[in-house]
């Protein structure tokens, strides 16, 4: 069976999104998307059984499970990837994909330049830069953690319409591109993580398909258990 062809259940919990999602080929048969102020612990679990009843399948006719490994929130992070490890502990077939790159995958059919921001800490943003021809999407600068200052420069210097998506991407439009009319917001709908980006990210990528013990966080800087430690080191 192709990849293309899978059974793929998504799920994010990088941020203040819970997000369940299943796609057969390029067909989303299902989603459930909460901004939430529970944990995630409490409702990723029910939202993924709920999402597969809804769809009348069962965890045995998931192909793929998927999930959105970084950058993100330390804790959810942590929360998805053990969901899918535990899933998948019996065999089944799992990959971590990009957050920002399954946000960008939500403004797919935008061509341009599409630059996904999360917020790491004031003035510092999580993001990269995906090309979109409006059906697929290539690298432009792979993800990173850097000053609010360099995704300007890369919007700036793109030379092709910008869509800024993402939980930054509000703050950065008003504050940097206010009269850019070449740089624009996504749809209020897309701004925000979803688990259809990380099915479609995934699907994209079958060199990422990985058994539960080779599923890992892509965090992109340091915890702060990390932090605390390097410091006592110095």
């Amino acid at each position: 069976m192709q990849i293309s062809d899978l059974t793929v259940l998504g799920l994010d919990t990088s941020g203040k999104i819970a997000s369940c999602a299943i796609m057969r080929g390029d067909t989303l048969l299902g989603e459930s998307t909460f901004l939430t102020r529970l944990t995630h612990s409490q409702i990723i679990l029910p939202t993924l059984e709920r999402t597969l009843a809804d769809c009348s399948l069962t965890l045995s006719d998931i192909d793929l499970f998927a999930v959105s490994a970084g950058p993100g929130s330390y804790t959810g992070l942590r929360i998805g990837i053990a969901a899918v490890k535990g899933i998948c502990a019996t065999g089944k077939p799992c990959a971590g994909v990009s957050t920002l790159e399954a946000l960008a995958f939500g403004c797919l059919p935008a061509k341009g330049l599409i630059i996904p921001a999360l917020y790491a800490r004031a003035g510092v943003v999580y993001f990269g830069g995906y090309l979109s021809d409006g059906s697929k999407l290539s690298v432009l600068l792979p993800d990173r953690v850097g000053d609010e200052a360099e995704l300007k420069a890369l919007a700036e210097a793109s030379g092709c319409e910008v869509i800024l998506t993402g939980d930054c991407a509000v703050l950065l439009k008003e504050k940097y591109f206010g009269e850019c009319d070449n740089v624009r917001l996504a749809p209020a709908c897309c701004r925000l993580q979803s688990a259809s980006g990380v099915c479609m990210a995934a699907l994209a990528h079958p060199e990422a398909v990985v058994s539960a013990d080779g599923l890992a966080a892509l965090y992109l800087q340091n915890t702060m258990a990390e932090k605390l430690r390097d410091r006592g080191q110095k």
